[in-house]
């Protein structure tokens, strides 16, 4: 069965690495001209950065992104065909064939995996752009629809003029009357509009947070099955591994959440059971009392504690939950079969 595929993400690197351990290095001729096209010589890899298209181009910058685009589709389908071939790649959409439950049994024994269905992108460093300018994109929207406001006129007159004062001079008690009025003025528009500030002191904390735990972070969701939604298939991405050279082309392209269905190909990384089997690493001190450790002991014990309770902070973060698994993605494309 053969396909056509509008690839999205493509990690270069981790199927070249792949690639070299199946075939012995047999496809080596691909994976040169890749690296040709980037004018690279070496095997240390591949700035996949190169590829971003830009305003003006030369018709020959376009048609050595066309070329190695080509070429990333010939080494896609040559990985997953071998690993079809060696039985290590599995196609979850078709592995349904019983109940939920006994698939989800077999979850943990599968490797590599490929599958379709709805999706969503999460843009960490989209979202706190969006929350950061939230209230001020408010303020334009419906302090415009209230222009002819008497009272929305008079306070913006007034913040104007506290400001253009401000420009010249730093008081601190103009700079303490404007943000009174600015306080007023956001009350008002609330007042008699639909807008909803949210609270800025609220908005920095937010910001704060998701900067400590998830620093630009672009994730990637994908449900295989339509009457089993909470079995999710969780990916971060790295930005620069995105074919089209950012992730604003794929919302002005597919959009955060595609209304067509995308296909996610990887190796499973996170496998959460409805019981968990792992070991503790910590039971290793279930057995002492804390007087019968060493001081250095001692001292491991409490800084692997505190490690541990960073666990509670992940799960906020992409961390899967049972019955959802997470993989290291290799490619994220639209696939077209080919009857």
């Amino acid at each position: 069965m053969k396909s056509i595929k509008d690839l999205i993400y493509f990690d270069y690197d981790k199927a070249k690495s792949i690639s070299s351990q199946l075939s012995g290095g047999l496809i080596s001729e691909i994976t040169r001209a890749i690296e040709e096209e980037g004018g690279l010589n070496s095997e240390i890899g591949f700035d996949i950065k190169f590829v971003k298209g830009s305003v003006g181009s030369s018709a020959k910058d376009k048609t050595i992104k066309t070329e190695r685009i080509e070429l990333y589709h010939e080494l896609l389908n040559d990985v997953e065909n071998k690993l079809t071939e060696k039985n290590v790649l599995n196609d979850l959409n078709i592995l349904l064939t019983t109940s939920f439950n006994d698939f989800l049994e077999e979850v943990p024994n599968y490797n590599y995996i490929k599958a379709s269905g709805w999706s969503s992108f999460e843009d960490f460093k989209r979202f706190k752009e969006i929350m950061s300018n939230f209230n001020e994109i408010q303020r334009l929207i419906y302090a415009s629809v209230l222009e002819n406001s008497p009272e929305i006129i008079a306070q913006k007159k007034e913040i104007n003029e506290l400001k253009r004062g401000l420009a010249k001079a730093n008081n601190v008690k103009e700079l303490a009357k404007l943000k009174a009025i600015e306080k007023q003025f956001d009350k008002t528009l609330e007042e008699f509009s639909e807008a909803k500030l949210l609270d800025e002191t609220f908005v920095e904390r937010v910001k704060t947070f998701l900067d400590t735990f998830s620093p630009n972070r672009l994730n990637f969701r994908l449900a295989p099955f339509d009457l089993f939604p909470e079995f999710q298939i969780l990916s971060n991405l790295k930005s620069q591994y995105l074919v089209n050279g950012n992730f604003e082309n794929v919302i002005f392209t597919y959009g955060s959440r595609p209304n067509i269905k995308l296909t996610v190909f990887g190796v499973i990384t996170s496998c959460p059971r409805k019981k968990d089997i792992r070991v503790d690493l910590n039971d290793e001190f279930l057995g002492y009392e804390d007087e019968e450790l060493t001081e250095a002991v001692a001292y491991d014990k409490i800084f692997r504690n505190v490690f541990s309770s960073f666990e509670g902070f992940e799960k906020f973060f992409f961390v899967p939950s049972y019955p959802k698994i997470a993989i290291s993605p290799i490619a994220i494309y639209r696939e077209v079969i080919i009857e």
